[in-house]
């Protein structure tokens, strides 16, 4: 990778926020001996997916954005499916697991990324998680309640292909938590979804976390 290429990506990650979790939860991975804490590039992963070029680096989540966002919303995490977007090494799965979600599934399109996140998830010993290796925005969503969760995991090309799969559904029986919502006017114009907002403490325009529930009459009953 070529210094305009890495200036370039510094400058496009600062801007949309991916740097702002990279020092959090630091020991996280010690609790669990895994490993999801350092970034990757894509330009070191095998991905065999015309999706590449929509891709973004891999960036841990912080904890703390999911355990905020579920209080925010007020729902129980036993009653819906957790899925992530771009999972890449699996840090808010195994989140997700411990809060208690029914099940956890992890989409991710770097094959790399994918072996690693299933080897994290084994070493923490959660039996509820689920790694899919392909491109998210082939993946088919079902009727049954689900958090839909994403971290800036790709540009407008692929979010508008997993809209578009989301109107796919009967129901919107689904929450979306959306971190730096870049093409957050996607989820914003979709009829059978409002608005929540943000957690108070990740309240920061298109680098916070956004978020949306079923509209009334529409699904499950939601806040």
């Amino acid at each position: 990778m070529g210094w305009p290429a890495m200036v370039l990506s510094w400058v496009r990650n600062l801007l949309t926020g991916r740097d702002q979790d990279a020092h959090a939860a630091a020991d996280w991975d010690a609790k669990y001996g895994t490993e999801t804490g350092a970034a990757v590039t894509l330009e070191s992963l095998s991905i065999g997916h015309d999706s590449r070029r929509f891709g973004e680096r891999y960036q841990a989540s912080d904890p703390a954005v999911l355990h905020d966002a579920v209080a925010f919303i007020g729902l129980q995490p036993a009653d819906y499916t957790f899925i992530d977007l771009g999972c890449g090494k699996g840090r808010m799965l195994i989140v997700a697991a411990e809060l208690g979600f029914k099940s956890c599934v992890g989409v991710e399109f770097a094959d790399e990324l994918a072996r690693l996140a299933a080897r994290n998830v084994a070493a923490a010993a959660f039996s509820n998680v689920t790694i899919v290796h392909g491109d998210a925005g082939n993946y088919a969503f079902n009727e049954q309640p689900f958090v839909l969760y994403m971290f800036n995991p790709f540009s407008r090309q692929v979010m508008a292909r997993v809209r578009d799969n989301l109107l796919k559904l009967n129901r919107a029986n689904y929450c979306i938590v959306y971190k730096n919502a870049r093409w957050r006017q996607l989820f914003d114009d979709l009829p059978t979804l409002r608005y929540l907002g943000s957690p108070p403490a990740h309240r920061a325009g298109v680098l916070g976390v956004h978020i949306w529930l079923p509209r009334r009459g529409s699904a499950v009953d939601a806040p």
